[in-house]
């Protein structure tokens, strides 16, 4: 599998170096292909596959009253329904990757014309996390992505509604709240000290022992803190703290890149006040709820496909543009490699 998705992301690095001489109709006929291995690979994927036995598990015992109280509806109901047709448990992973998969590709298409060169960042990183384990996940970003088009239009009653769809997908869709209400507000400088200055206070706080899991109302997250309470007892999550992650210190600095360029960025991105603030607030997260590890990873991992954008931003500030793939490609290698290394993805 590793060899596998290694070959798709070795793919996008060399078309990211020429996709700026490439014909939108060759573009789109190597983005269905990718899309088709991407599917078959998250469909067929082995059972050793990290998560890949609590989804068997949970598929199977789906009226289990443990289960119903910690899983989304969309995975229960699809679950009933396959079992009661016989299907097993490699109909719900297609489904899931045939949701997931194109959505992110089409969007990656509308939101950028360096498509190529994010996807650099969704194969290395985001791919294998969100479409190949966490597929409850992955389906639930598609939409938070996607709402992020009708948000910056000022749709609020269709971002809403993508909203509350990614949310049957994984309830942790709600901690994009914050960005539903304050997403569009124009950056100035104030905003920019408040984003400059947010993570290094997470920090202190989290130096000093602050818990912010005591803030989140009981009767919205429900067994879920119990569970990812669980998880990290158990070893299933990551076990590094947040500062120590070779892809959090990436985004941080990133973070600040965004912020001393946020003008240029700003002329040639539309949607440059959401990626900032969705940026700061997924690494807040991290920090926040880093003393639940299960918790915070997923907080985080939660808003890691719109950094896919937020990196490719970086072409519109740095020269040569070879020089800044090969940065990126460089950071999302080395972030997979860190990952199988110590069996994240494939045990």
């Amino acid at each position: 599998m590793d060899i596998l998705i290694l070959s798709i992301f070795a793919i996008v690095v060399a078309l990211s170096f020429i996709e700026e001489y490439m014909p939108a109709w060759q573009k789109v006929f190597i983005l269905i292909t990718i899309g088709i291995a991407m599917i078959l690979i998250s469909t067929f994927k082995p059972m050793t596959t990290a998560d890949a036995d609590n989804y068997e598990f949970n598929f199977y015992n789906n009226d289990n009253i443990i289960i119903e109280m910690t899983t989304e509806p969309t995975f229960l109901y699809l679950s009933r329904l396959y079992l009661s047709l016989g299907y097993g448990i490699t109909a719900m992973f297609f489904t899931y990757a045939l949701i997931s998969i194109p959505l992110k590709l089409t969007l990656l298409w509308k939101l950028t014309p360096y498509v190529f060169t994010s996807l650099i960042v969704y194969a290395g990183i985001y791919y294998p996390m969100h479409d190949v384990v966490q597929i409850r996940c992955g389906a639930a970003i598609a939409f938070l992505l996607w709402a992020m088009i009708p948000l910056v239009k000022r749709q609020y009653f269709k971002a809403g509604i993508l909203l509350a769809v990614a949310t049957l997908f994984h309830y942790s869709s709600l901690a994009f709240l914050p960005i539903f209400f304050f997403g569009n507000m124009k950056i100035n400088k104030y905003w920019k000290w408040l984003l400059g200055v947010s993570v290094p206070i997470c920090l202190l706080l989290y130096f000093a022992g602050f818990s912010f899991i005591n803030l989140i109302p009981q009767s919205l997250i429900g067994g879920k803190v119990d569970y990812y309470k669980d998880m990290s007892e158990t070893g299933v999550s990551d076990s590094l703290v947040p500062y120590t992650q070779l892809r959090f210190m990436a985004e941080f600095a990133l973070l600040y890149v965004f912020i001393f360029f946020y003008d240029t960025i700003e002329k040639h991105c539309t949607y440059a006040p959401i990626l900032i603030k969705v940026l700061a607030l997924g690494m807040a997260f991290h920090i926040m709820f880093a003393d639940i590890e299960a918790l915070g990873n997923r907080l985080h991992d939660l808003f890691g496909m719109f950094n896919v954008l937020a990196y490719t931003q970086c072409l519109y500030c740095f020269k040569p543009h070879y020089a800044v793939r090969i940065g990126i490609t460089l950071i999302s290698l080395l972030h997979y490699i860190e990952q199988m290394l110590s069996n994240m993805y494939f045990h």
